[in-house]
C-alpha cells in the first residue's frame, strides 16, 4: 500500500486532485493500531473529465503491482479492487467524488510520507467521516466502532460540519444514534472483520473492553456539548 500511495501521488497529472482519508491514512499517519486493506480519497478538484483521468491513471498504477479484478466509475465513486496474490488479501481503492462540503480541500493538510507530500485528512475530518459511516453503511463495521474509540480517546476534535451534512442532525443527536447503536452489537458479533486487523492482545482488549470504552468516550464527549 506504501508504495501504491506513493506512485498516486509522484503521478503530478492526479496528485494535486487527491486527499487521502480512512483507516489506512490513520494507520500511516494517526498511529492507528489495526491494520487496513483499503486506501480511500476524496477527489478535492476539477471536474468529470478529472474523474476519467483519476480513474484511467490508478488502474495504470494498479496493473503494476497484480490483477485488477474490479473497477468502474458511479454512484459518485471511482472503485479498483487490486489481487496481488493469491494468498493475500485483496486492496481496494475507493475515490469519493462526492462534495460533502463546498471547499473540501480545507479538510486537507500536506504531510510527507517516505519522502513523498500527500494532502492528508485532518483528524476532525477523519473522525467525522467514521461517525457518520458507524450508522450510514447497511450493516454495521466494527472496524468503524474500533476507530472511534481510538480518535475518541485521544480526543480528537469533531468536524461538526461535515458531520451534519452527512446526518441532518446536530452532533448531540447522532452521538445518541451511535451509542443506541453500539450498545446493540451483541458481544459475539465485536470481532467480525476486525479480528484479522488486529494483533492478539489487541484482540482480547476488543472482546471485553470496546463496547463499554467506546460508549463511555461518546457520552464523554456527549456531556460537553451545548
Amino acid at each position: 500500500m506504501g508504495r501504491i500511495l506513493r506512485d498516486i501521488y509522484a503521478d503530478v497529472s492526479i496528485a494535486p486532485f487527491l486527499g487521502f482519508k480512512g483507516g489506512t491514512c490513520a494507520y500511516f499517519f494517526y498511529e492507528l493500531p489495526r491494520f487496513s486493506v483499503d486506501l480511500d480519497f476524496d477527489v478535492i478538484g476539477g471536474d468529470q473529465d478529472t474523474y476519467t483521468l483519476i480513474f484511467e491513471r490508478i488502474k495504470t498504477i494498479l496493473e503494476r503491482y497484480g490483477i485488477i479484478k474490479d473497477s468502474y466509475i458511479k454512484m459518485n465513486t471511482i472503485f479498483c479492487l487490486l489481487s496481488y496474490g493469491d494468498t493475500d488479501h485483496n486492496i481496494k481503492i475507493e475515490i469519493s467524488t462526492r462534495r460533502v462540503v463546498p471547499d473540501l480541500k480545507e479538510e486537507y493538510e500536506l504531510k510527507e510520507y517516505l519522502g513523498i507530500s500527500m494532502f492528508v485528512a485532518k483528524r476532525p475530518y477523519l473522525f467525522a467521516s467514521k461517525l457518520a459511516a458507524l450508522t450510514l453503511r447497511s450493516e454495521t463495521a466494527m472496524r468503524d466502532i474500533y476507530d472511534v474509540w481510538y480518535f475518541a480517546k485521544n480526543n480528537w476534535d469533531i468536524d461538526r460540519e461535515v458531520l451534519a451534512k452527512w446526518t441532518t442532525k446536530s452532533l448531540k443527536e447522532y452521538i445518541d444514534d451511535c451509542i443506541s447503536l453500539v450498545e446493540q452489537v451483541k458481544d459475539a458479533q465485536i470481532l467480525q472483520g476486525l479480528g484479522e486487523l488486529l494483533n492478539e492482545k489487541n484482540k482480547a482488549w476488543v472482546k471485553t473492553h470496546l463496547k463499554t470504552e467506546t460508549v463511555f468516550l461518546l457520552k464523554n464527549y456527549q456531556s460537553v456539548l451545548r
